[in-house]
């Protein structure tokens, strides 16, 4: 039988989502009724991207490559972030951006830092190349330790990885920590801002004072993008060219790229939906901090993280998905004992949500 890598035999995988034909199946539920409130995208279908790109694709050529350097949408996306072209690297989502950056510094011998609980994809992404994740758990606020990922810090440690807003907790890293961790460390600091729409604070605003900075950003949140998978890493010449090494070909399909490109004209629709989903993610909030024995969190995100105090998060998460209603159980972790977190819907999905919560949580 053939042998796998050590980094693979012992690597925990990242945990796939159930798909929502099969929790209709289970449920005995019709595939219309599962509403996804735990894979933080978006509730609006770009519906007007959808037909300006049916009435182009005779003209796409897809039967050769994309432009491998994705010269166009990167010259969109310079407009857009107000980072050089050459600074932008497009990608097939944030996860081949974060697995581009760790094939870049990452490998056995090497620590990588990384504050807890957070999105579990860096943790995958770097034990694969068989680097060494140190956690280092997050205040009781879920601010960042900076001190204390500061103190972790040795000379094998290639990179500190940071997630703003972070998922699943909603809350920023404030500008002053970040500057603070890049003065002191002499490796790259990595940001995922794949919910930085919903916030408006980014870092790439250092890029140019900051050589050992990467930014990664996605089209699969505000954007209503996900099932297109393109992402984007803005960071500067000199990581920027180590990155390019191990830049995989064609990893874009011209469809992908066209959709994206096309987004990138209808930014004030975007800002729209932004708008609409940050006042029900308030809304909601309020809604939830009125509910006795739960308790939400903060959140810059389009995602809202609960704490149950007097309830079983596995029960409600179960009575929830026979209802049609997906929420992500995050109770495994220590740090999240009987937490749920939501996605931000439509108001109506969001009003179905509260509703159903309320009965439960009333029915002892």
């Amino acid at each position: 039988m053939p042998y796998p890598r050590d980094a693979v035999l012992a690597l925990e995988p990242y945990a796939w989502e159930t798909p929502s034909w099969q929790i209709a199946r289970q449920y005995g539920l019709r595939p219309e009724e599962v509403v996804r409130m735990d894979l933080n995208t978006s509730p609006y279908t770009p519906v007007r991207w959808l037909r300006s790109l049916s009435r182009t694709l005779t003209g796409i050529r897809v039967n050769e490559y994309p432009d491998t350097s994705y010269t166009h949408l990167r010259e969109k996306l310079s407009e857009y972030t107000n980072v050089p072209a050459q600074d932008i690297m497009v990608t097939n989502g944030a996860d081949e951006a974060i697995e581009i950056i760790c094939k870049t510094y990452v490998e056995r011998g090497r620590e990588v830092i990384l504050s807890t609980p957070t999105y579990s994809y860096l943790r995958v992404a770097s034990e694969i190349m068989g680097g060494r994740v140190v956690a280092v758990p997050r205040r009781p606020d879920f601010s960042d330790d900076v001190d204390g990922i500061l103190a972790a810090v040795k000379p094998n440690t290639s990179i500190i990885f940071f997630c703003s807003p972070n998922n699943p907790t909603g809350n920023l890293l404030p500008a002053p920590s970040l500057k603070r961790v890049l003065e002191e460390f002499r490796g790259l600091v990595v940001v995922d801002e794949a919910y930085y729409e919903y916030c408006g604070q980014t870092a790439a605003d250092l890029l140019p004072n900051h050589r050992n900075l990467a930014v990664v950003r996605t089209f699969s949140k505000a954007w209503s993008l996900a099932g297109a998978r393109v992402g984007y890493i803005m960071a500067g010449e000199e990581v920027m060219e180590q990155l390019n090494r191990v830049r995989p070909p064609n990893s874009l399909s011209v469809i992908s790229l066209s959709l994206a490109a096309t987004a990138l004209d209808h930014k004030t629709v975007v800002k729209m939906w932004v708008r609409k989903i940050v006042e029900e993610r308030e809304r909601v909030f309020r809604e939830l901090k009125a509910l006795d024995g739960v308790e939400p969190y903060p959140s810059e995100g389009n995602f809202l993280l609960m704490r149950l105090q007097s309830h079983d998060a596995e029960k409600i998460h179960t009575e929830l998905m026979r209802r049609g209603l997906v929420l992500r159980n995050l109770s495994s972790n220590p740090q999240l004992r009987n937490c749920l977190r939501l996605t931000i819907s439509t108001r109506r999905n969001n009003d179905r949500l509260l509703r159903r919560l309320r009965d439960l949580l009333t029915d002892r």
